[in-house]
């Protein structure tokens, strides 16, 4: 497999966790603790019951279907094992800035990458760096000679650890052009923005249906602030389903996608901000921090003017 592959493969797994905490409406860090406190007694239970079902076969007369019994009863306790005792030699992740990159000299990265993430114990970076007048994208392992980690307290995206890192004559794996795992990384974040836009509305639908079908202050523009919030968040829906089925993904679909989502997230979070009310800025409201988080999409893997002149190289004809 080659190294532009792995890192494809190695950032598929990353960043998904958020677009699915906002779509199933719980708090940044939530899914977190439920996930790692019940997916074990969850995993048992249901090769348990798929065991048991194809185990009836075993009682079956014709000894082809016993055969098939066997087989069936037993695929399911293996991966039963495999799924509770087994856990990921390591974590994936990609800087999600380039405001400052490190200097790439040879096989070595020396300089600054900011905001990395998601972090974990055991981490493999994605870094874009400098060289010459291009930028490559590198790999990299968080605990190689000369790297030095300083973690970030951030105001958003509480379920995304993200760190600085600095990195002095630190070896590292070329990988080539940055942009597929650029356009992997932005599909990832729209299809989080559009999770955050839904849960907004989701609240403000709650909210409103509280208040007898108006806002908090009686208002009666409701319905067309949660049409206009649906409406746009499924447009974006679309753009993002686009960019994520092309093959080979295209940079400039990805940050189409991109750019429609976090636009439309916020936008989704102001209408509910409008509908809810006041309340909205009770300290730990999911609206604000739906604030936070829909503000730091735009601000990670490229902002909105970076997206607008990638959609443009390709759209506008070469000179």
């Amino acid at each position: 497999m080659s190294k532009r592959a792995v890192a494809v493969a190695m950032l598929l797994s990353t960043g998904a966790v958020a677009a699915v905490n906002y779509v199933w409406a719980q708090p940044a860090s939530a899914p977190f603790t439920a996930d790692q406190a019940t997916a074990g007694r969850a995993v048992l239970f249901s090769g348990a019951t798929v065991a048991i079902g194809l185990a009836l076969l075993l009682f079956m007369p014709s000894p082809f279907m016993r055969s098939m019994g066997i087989g069936g009863f037993l695929i399911p306790l293996v991966s039963m094992a495999g799924a509770v005792t087994l856990q990921p030699s390591t974590g994936r992740a990609v800087a999600l800035s380039s405001e400052i990159m490190p200097q790439l000299e040879g096989s070595a990265l020396s300089g600054r990458a900011l905001w990395v993430g998601p972090v974990a114990d055991e981490t493999a970076l994605i870094i874009g760096a400098a060289q010459g007048s291009e930028t490559v994208a590198c790999a990299v392992a968080a605990g190689a000679a000369g790297v030095t980690m300083e973690r970030i307290h951030a105001a958003g995206l509480h379920g995304c650890d993200c760190a600085h890192f600095s990195f002095d004559r630190t070896p590292c794996a070329v990988l080539g052009s940055p942009k597929p795992v650029m356009a992997r990384v932005r599909v990832l974040l729209a299809a989080s923005g559009i999770g955050m836009g839904r849960r907004a509305a989701r609240e403000a639908l709650r909210a409103a249906v509280a208040y007898g079908r108006t806002g908090a202050g009686g208002e009666q523009t409701v319905q067309g602030l949660l049409a206009d919030a649906a409406t746009e968040l499924d447009a974006a829906m679309l753009l993002v389903q686009q960019a994520a089925l092309r093959s080979p993904m295209s940079l400039a679909l990805a940050s189409m996608a991109k750019l429609a989502a976090t636009e439309a997230a916020q936008r989704a979070v102001a209408r509910a901000t409008q509908i809810v009310g006041a309340e909205s800025f009770r300290e730990g409201h999911i609206l604000e921090q739906l604030t936070q988080d829909a503000r730091a999409l735009e601000l990670f893997a490229g902002r909105t003017e970076a997206l607008r002149e990638a959609v443009a190289d390709e759209v506008l004809p070469k000179a």
